[in-house]
């Protein structure tokens, strides 16, 4: 008896598409009642040896939301700086440019690179990311999420030349977001941001302990 060798049957694979990253969350302020305020500070622009001791005397862990192209200057300052005050770095683009309305490819190329490079700086990729001016659509909470960020942080005021300035009630609340920059006035705004914190009974805490 011959057993004749058929052609097995051309079995059919499921194709499958690869797994989407979902876009990040945009927060405004923390939903929290504990008693807490969010300090986090932009660009990196100016730097300063005295910015640690400024933070660390107030008892701050601010989040670092670092541009590349100032990041890039001298990344050794804020590796130390993250580290002695205990705060954390983030991602703000490459260039600081409005991303809002721009093609997903071009906002994608300034974000997820960045979490790259700030992953091989500073030994930890960034979690969260806040979009230039604030200005942000879908594309840049894909981009954003693709880079490995969970959350594109906004904020509720800013410390501008040691003033509060707020866009909604005149006050911190709890789970408030406050925007401050790397500049020359850096104590007096830390200052300034710990002044209307104590009046309001809040204090600093770390943006990534209540994000995640």
């Amino acid at each position: 008896l011959v057993e004749l060798l058929l052609d097995p049957p051309t079995v059919r694979l499921e194709q499958r598409p690869a797994p989407k990253i979902g876009p990040a969350k945009p927060v405004y302020k923390v939903e929290t009642t504990d008693p807490v305020v969010f300090l986090t500070i932009d660009d990196g622009a100016h730097r300063d040896p005295a910015m640690a001791d400024v933070l660390k005397r107030n008892g701050i862990r601010a989040t670092f939301f670092l541009t590349e192209v100032y990041a890039k200057r001298d990344p050794d300052f804020f590796r130390r700086l993250r580290d002695d005050t205990g705060s954390v770095i983030e991602n703000h683009t490459a260039t600081h440019v409005n991303l809002k309305g721009q093609p997903g490819v071009f906002q994608a190329n300034e974000i997820n690179p960045v979490s790259d490079r700030y992953q091989q700086w500073f030994g930890a990729r960034p979690t969260l990311f806040r979009a230039p001016y604030g200005n942000s659509d879908d594309a840049t909470l894909q981009a954003a999420g693709e880079a490995g960020a969970r959350y594109v942080v906004n904020w509720g005021s800013e410390v501008v030349d040691g003033q509060v300035r707020f866009s909604g009630p005149q006050e911190f609340r709890p789970g408030s977001i406050v925007l401050m920059h790397f500049r020359d006035t850096f104590e007096k705004d830390v200052n300034a941001f710990v002044a209307q914190a104590r009046k309001n009974g809040l204090r600093p805490a770390l943006l990534t302990d209540y994000l995640k």
